[in-house]
């Protein structure tokens, strides 16, 4: 599991769970954005989830059951 630190030049009040519908890329997104082009696939069905700042999350995929994504509140980050 990698964690992120949140550094003051990244817009963390704005950031948002890109998840690519083709390929399955993900990443934070720290910025403010509407649309957004899968850096792997070039496609564009890039799915873009908000997250407040106390969330976080946790994905895996397996073959069988598919993507996962579990959100949960980040009890280290006070507001």
């Amino acid at each position: 599991m990698y964690k992120v630190i949140l550094d003051k030049k990244y817009d963390y009040q704005n950031r948002s769970f890109a998840l690519c519908e083709s390929c399955y890329w993900t990443a934070t997104i720290f910025m403010k954005i509407e649309r957004f082009q899968c850096p792997i696939c070039a496609g564009k069905d890039v799915a873009l989830i908000p997250l407040n700042l106390d969330e976080k999350y946790e994905y895996k995929f397996e073959s069988k059951q598919g993507f996962q994504i579990e959100f949960s509140v980040n009890e280290e980050i006070k507001n």
